[in-house]
């Protein structure tokens, strides 16, 4: 049943026109505010906001949930009101957690773009249940706001459970390069020095690890290829001083040690030593010992 559930939201393309209409707006406030969007992505953090903020609001709720289920048949108004309070926090958390993972749906497209829109769509649904429950608890409505917040609580399930698909299906938000191959322990031939210009991009591949090469103020630097975000080559992009910014999304990574600058990417790329020898550039995995 989850299956063909998930192959209706993937091959709904009417979904696409009301993706479009969120998708245009948000891509534009964040290609304005460049500072704003790698606050967003957690590029500082390291892995993606959104995905630690979800576990505030999903926390909070559930011990909303289990609060009304310990005060049910009582009047106790401490209950009443931690249940209260968790669901308020839980609310304003989602609001935080909303504002990540609009970011990080902003560079989708295809499947993926259809699917994330319908989780946030149900998430949407489900704060709106929680603060319709805040309400009609502040109005001394506690049974019709406990069934109004366990409502909003089962959408959350759900569409938790395609959030996961997001990650773990298509793998948003994982690092792409994280299976790949790790490169070469000692120093392999992969181009000939004469084959790189200055201020040119090339891949290459070291013992099945895909490597970016670069020159760049006459020195060659190579860092992995695979761009962290959403797996593109970074030799389609450009050199920008002694970064290589991805073709993609705009991702930058500096050429000196692979570490991510600018997000979307969170996470870094792989470093590699690099020498000539022979008019050949040789290759291998950074911080290792051995004769150069």
């Amino acid at each position: 049943m989850a299956t063909s559930l998930l192959t209706t939201v993937e091959n709904r393309s009417s979904v696409d026109t009301l993706a479009e209409a969120v998708h245009r707006p948000v891509q534009a406030v964040l290609q304005k505010r460049p500072e704003l969007r790698t606050t967003l992505d957690g590029t500082w953090l390291g892995h993606p906001l959104h995905a630690a903020l979800t576990d505030f609001p999903v926390g909070a709720w559930a011990t909303g949930v289990v609060l009304d289920i310990a005060g049910l048949g009582r009047r106790k108004k401490g209950l009443d009101d931690a249940a209260f309070t968790a669901h308020a926090f839980g609310l304003a958390a989602a609001g935080v957690a909303a504002l990540a993972g609009l970011a990080d749906w902003s560079y989708l497209d295809g499947k993926p773009r259809r699917v994330g829109f319908v989780h946030a769509a149900l998430n949407t649904v489900a704060a709106s249940l929680f603060g319709v429950s805040l309400l009609l608890r502040k109005n001394g409505r506690r049974g019709a706001g406990i069934a109004a917040s366990t409502a909003g609580f089962g959408i959350v399930i759900g569409s938790a459970w395609l959030g996961g698909v997001m990650s773990y299906h298509y793998g948003i938000g994982v690092s792409h390069r994280a299976f790949e191959q790790g490169g070469p322990s000692g120093f392999v031939p992969v181009l000939r020095n004469d084959e790189l210009v200055e201020g040119q991009l090339r891949r290459v591949v070291a013992e099945g690890a895909p490597i970016l090469l670069a020159r760049a103020n006459g020195r060659v630097h190579a860092i992995g290829d695979t761009c962290t975000h959403l797996g593109c080559s970074l030799s389609a992009g450009r050199l920008d001083g002694e970064r290589v910014v991805c073709a993609c999304h705009g991702s930058q990574f500096r050429l000196r040690d692979g570490r991510v600058m600018v997000g979307p990417a969170t996470d870094s790329e792989p470093h590699y030593e690099t020498r000539v020898r022979d008019g050949q550039i040789e290759v291998r995995k950074s911080g290792l010992n051995g004769a150069s």
